[in-house]
């Protein structure tokens, strides 16, 4: 028999299975590991000391820019890749995907794309995160680093800009078998045209992609896109009907459910987004409420598997990839929280949940010069820019808040007091405060009429913040349990009619300066929420009104895609002298005296309407 030292050391279960002999003892603790990790930053750190006494001489890539130049961009972790194909002609090395600075190979991307297990799954890697963090914040959070960053990601944004129509040209995009021309006329649409569903995906990247075959293109989302955009195109040879404007694209609609079938089952960053902006159509243009929502809801949960929604350390992932990533999770936030408030469901995504800044990097599209199409009937004016990353990231502020009216004043499980309830639609009323007090002048064309640039994804910003003032205190006069407070009633009926007539006059501004009957869905949603309010303020108050009482029903189903009823809302409105009607651009408003309202007749309204089909009911009711 053998000797016992002879006997192969025993497995531990976890080596058994993978049939790996190993002896457990002989294995580093996770504490060990820490420690050298700590050991490792140390070092790091002590030899990031020493070059910086002693910079070596590189040459500058940003001569603008002195001290951003003398700063090596290696000792930041933002490599500059040497080209590649040097024999090729300019147009195939500029787009090709290996020439790109910060795109990594996308064979590799995707096979090392691990997918997210939280600290209760026996798969979570507990040591992902240890070390002492000094490195990680001063790498994740150095000014120098995130300027350098700015500077790379507009530079590389500007020459793929440039390369877009180089590439269409020459025949390098591709567009799933549909006309060029065609093809490039409706992403012209899309890019000038969407707020929160264009910006989830990266322009940039999503180009040069449809060129070279990359990771960040698939004809799933470009014939999303396609669908999306196709009822805002006068073109008759996108329809199917030529003579019918409600068949535009259904064909990009049938090939987009073709496409879905290979990847509906595998979690992909390009397959969320389609889904995404497909969900965003079917709701506003097909009415298809159900199938929408299960789009949504398949997407949401890809971005958890794909662990979209922790994003990793500035040092462990290209610059590219991360803005990537950061504009796919907030515009699939904001998505969510819009959603939500149409369907009246509760939120999937939850803010708390995630570890990800709102700061994105990538500024190119703010200055880039807005593009009136599919907004105004004549395609000329004043050059203005688009201002696009300020108003996603106000949007994406602005989701927190409906994220915690959702969740606090309208959840299905809560139930709390009337000082409860108005404690909530306080501070949620002060939140609202602060982001009006910080958004830009030039997305404020009411306060700052002077400083303002008039955007029409800007009056859907100011649309949707009044919409949220009304939904915040609309519980507080229409619960089962009103009015313990009838002052507090009172002022909360005031705050809403305040609201409800700055949406009104936000309208008004939008048919002025742009078409009416193309204007975004979000605005048709304003309209519906202020003529809550002002039906019933009219039915009191009105003198010969055509609103014979307090239970007067209004139909939200019939403003899908445009605003068909928005001319006699407002018709109905100044007719009963609750605005002026002579009142110009961005001016006040006149206010009525609302203290001899019925506020129990207004409550018993909200109740025997049933029009709340679209929120679900106030605590309290």
């Amino acid at each position: 028999m053998p000797s016992r030292r002879s006997r192969a050391p025993a497995a531990c279960i976890f080596c058994r299975e993978k049939k790996v002999i190993l002896e457990c003892a002989n294995v580093p603790t996770n504490r060990r590991i820490a420690q050298l990790e700590q050991e490792n930053a140390s070092l790091r750190r002590r030899l990031f000391q020493i070059r910086n006494e002693n910079p070596p001489n590189e040459p500058s890539l940003m001569q603008a820019e002195p001290a951003l130049a003398a700063v090596s961009p290696a000792r930041y972790q933002v490599t500059i890749s040497p080209p590649r194909n040097i024999g090729s002609s300019p147009i195939d090395h500029l787009s090709s995907r290996g020439s790109h600075p910060e795109f990594p190979d996308s064979d590799h991307h995707r096979n090392s794309l691990s997918l997210y297990h939280g600290p209760t799954s026996a798969v979570y890697d507990d040591t992902a995160n240890s070390g002492t963090g000094e490195e990680h914040a001063e790498t994740l959070h150095s000014p120098i680093r995130e300027e350098w960053t700015k500077h790379l990601l507009f530079a590389q944004t500007a020459k793929q800009r440039q390369l877009e129509p180089l590439n269409f040209a020459v025949g390098k995009l591709d567009f799933d078998e549909v006309d060029p021309e065609i093809g490039m006329h409706l992403l012209s649409i899309y890019w000038s045209r969407q707020l929160y569903t264009a910006q989830i995906i990266y322009r940039p990247a999503f180009m040069r992609d449809m060129a070279c075959g990359g990771t960040y293109f698939s004809r799933l989302l470009l014939n999303a896109i396609l669908f999306t955009v196709s009822k805002h195109s006068p073109r008759p040879e996108i329809r199917s009907d030529p003579d019918d404007i409600t068949t535009a694209g259904w064909r990009f609609r049938q090939r987009f459910t073709e496409l879905l079938r290979d990847s509906f089952d595998k979690s992909d960053i390009t397959t969320l987004q389609a889904l995404l902006i497909m969900s965003n159509s079917l709701f506003s243009r097909c009415d298809e409420r159900s199938l929408s929502w299960l789009y949504a809801g398949n997407a949401f949960n890809m971005i958890i598997d794909l662990g979209l929604h922790i994003l990793p350390s500035s040092n462990k992932m290209s610059a590219e990839e991360l803005e990537i990533r950061k504009r796919v999770l907030w515009g699939a936030y904001s998505i969510d929280k819009i959603q939500c408030l149409f369907q009246g469901r509760p939120p999937l995504l939850r803010y708390i949940n995630f570890k990800a800044s709102l700061n994105f990097l990538d500024e190119y599209d703010e200055l880039d010069p807005f593009q009136n199409i599919t907004y105004k009937s004549v395609h000329h004016g004043p050059v203005v820019p688009s201002l696009n990353v300020s108003l996603l990231t106000k949007l994406c502020e602005l989701s927190t808040i409906t994220e915690r009216i959702l969740c606090e004043l309208y959840s299905e499980s809560q139930s709390m007091s009337q000082d409860q309830s108005q404690k909530i639609s306080k501070d949620i009323n002060c939140d609202l405060s602060k982001w009006r007090q910080s958004l830009p002048p030039q997305l404020d064309y009411l306060l700052h009429p002077d400083q303002s640039v008039l955007l029409p994804q800007a009056f859907c910003l100011l649309a949707l913040s009044n919409v949220l003032i009304i939904l915040s205190q609309r519980p507080l006069f229409t619960g089962h349990n009103h009015p313990h407070s009838t002052s507090a009633a009172y002022e909360s009926v005031n705050i809403c009619t305040t609201a409800a007539n700055q949406i009104a006059q936000i309208l008004r501004d939008y048919a002025q300066n742009f078409s009416i009957t193309t204007a975004p869905y979000m605005l048709s949603y304003a309209t519906y929420i202020s003529a809550t309010i002002h039906a019933r303020i009219v039915a009191q108050k009105g003198r010969n009104s055509n609103i014979d009482d307090s239970r007067q029903s209004w139909n939200d189903g019939n403003l899908i895609g445009d605003l068909p009823a928005v001319q006699d809302t407002m018709a109905t409105v100044e007719q009963q002298g609750l605005v002026d009607q002579g009142v110009g651009m961005g001016s006040p408003q006149l206010n009525w005296e609302l203290s001899d309202l019925d506020l129990e007749a207004i409550a018993q309204g909200f109740r025997l309407d049933g029009e709340l089909h679209y929120l679900m009911h106030p605590v309290g009711i």
